[in-house]
């Protein structure tokens, strides 16, 4: 069993911690969804911790990506690509964030989770605040705004969103936060 099956286990891992979050999985259900004895997962990841660790940081290294990847001709539209991403995830899987479903259970994350959860987080937070920076010297943002402070909210409302969004089964709120947010964003009318 190579990296191949090493790659099957943490994508089938991501999805059973976006249904279930950390506490809700074991090594049984992974090996279910990937086909192989329970055993066979410790050759990889031999604790739930590791293995919890290893998908934490795959997600937030995506994510990141996922962030460089994104381009819009000014930093509104930049930020509504940011939260489309949380849209299209929603929508195509019906499932939320895995660092929104990993900050709910913080309290009993091993501590090296957590520290992947950290640093998801603080990676979202730099990226919009240089794009809010960005747009404030453009003329696209208030200038009033604290940026840092605005990039914490912008992500704990799209968190947030996910979940009323998959309590409701109604995409939409993701949308209508996004809209909101915006609103605020934008420079006061003259």
């Amino acid at each position: 069993m190579g990296n191949e099956k090493a790659s099957e286990i943490l994508l089938v891992t991501r999805r059973v911690m976006m249904e279930r979050g950390y506490n809700g999985f074991s090594f049984r259900d992974v090996a279910a969804g990937v086909g192989i004895k329970s055993a066979s997962i410790h050759y990889h990841f031999p604790t739930k911790a590791d293995l919890a660790e290893a998908v934490a940081k795959d997600y937030r290294e995506w994510c990141l990506r996922a962030l460089a990847d994104l381009s819009a001709p000014d930093a509104p539209a930049l930020l509504t690509a940011y939260g489309n991403l949380f849209v299209a995830m929603f929508k195509d899987t019906g499932s939320v964030c895995l660092g929104g479903v990993l900050a709910t259970d913080a309290a009993t994350l091993p501590p090296s989770v957590k520290a992947e959860v950290e640093r998801f987080f603080l990676g979202h937070h730099e990226w919009l605040s240089t794009v809010l920076q960005t747009g404030q010297k453009n003329g696209e943002i208030r200038p009033d705004l604290d940026p840092i402070a605005f990039a914490r909210t912008f992500v704990s409302s799209m968190e947030g969103a996910m979940m009323v969004s998959r309590a409701t089964g109604n995409p939409h709120h993701l949308t209508e936060t996004i809209d909101q947010l915006l609103h605020l964003v934008r420079p006061l009318s003259r």
